[in-house]
């Protein structure tokens, strides 16, 4: 109850980035999950509202420290991407989740939030191999990493750091 009370007594522009945020994990989960990948229709009009708000809230400062979140969250993704392990919208959709954090905690939380994402990660990939072999299938040589990007995400948020 009290993060309710948190997000509510949150300044007008935290409150835009934090619901732009959910939109795109929501949309970027469901697309991920049914046309494996993350549009880039979801990403970048995500990033640039949240730039803006972030540059309302607290102008350039704001922003330039938010953007080690990002790096923090987006760097150990983009390493993955380099080696073929993941697409470049999963990159582009924890830039948004560390730019976020970053604003609301600093980049600790963004650490945070890629800890929780890649917990998640592992337990999607888990389920997705023993459901597989449960109905007689193989391995699945890929999972959906956007829902595992929104569930850490999600996670990392509701169980603890202030909202702006």
């Amino acid at each position: 109850m009290s993060r309710l009370r948190d997000l509510a007594d949150a300044p007008l522009p935290a409150r835009i980035a934090l619901a732009t945020l959910c939109a795109a994990l929501a949309v970027s989960a469901v697309t991920d999950l049914r046309q494996r990948r993350v549009p880039n229709a979801v990403t970048y009009p995500a990033l640039l509202v949240i730039a803006i708000c972030l540059l309302w809230l607290g102008g350039r400062t704001l922003l330039l420290e938010s953007a080690l979140g990002a790096l923090v969250c987006a760097a150990p993704l983009a390493l993955a991407m380099w080696r073929g392990w993941m697409g470049a919208g999963d990159v582009k959709l924890m830039a948004i989740a560390g730019l976020v954090s970053g604003a609301a905690a600093g980049w600790p939380f963004s650490l945070a939030v890629l800890l929780d994402v890649a917990v998640a990660g592992g337990v999607l990939a888990l389920s997705w191999i023993l459901a597989a072999k449960a109905g007689g299938h193989p391995r699945p040589r890929s999972v959906p990493y956007g829902v595992a990007i929104a569930a850490g995400t999600a996670w990392a948020f509701l169980r603890g750091a202030p909202l702006f």
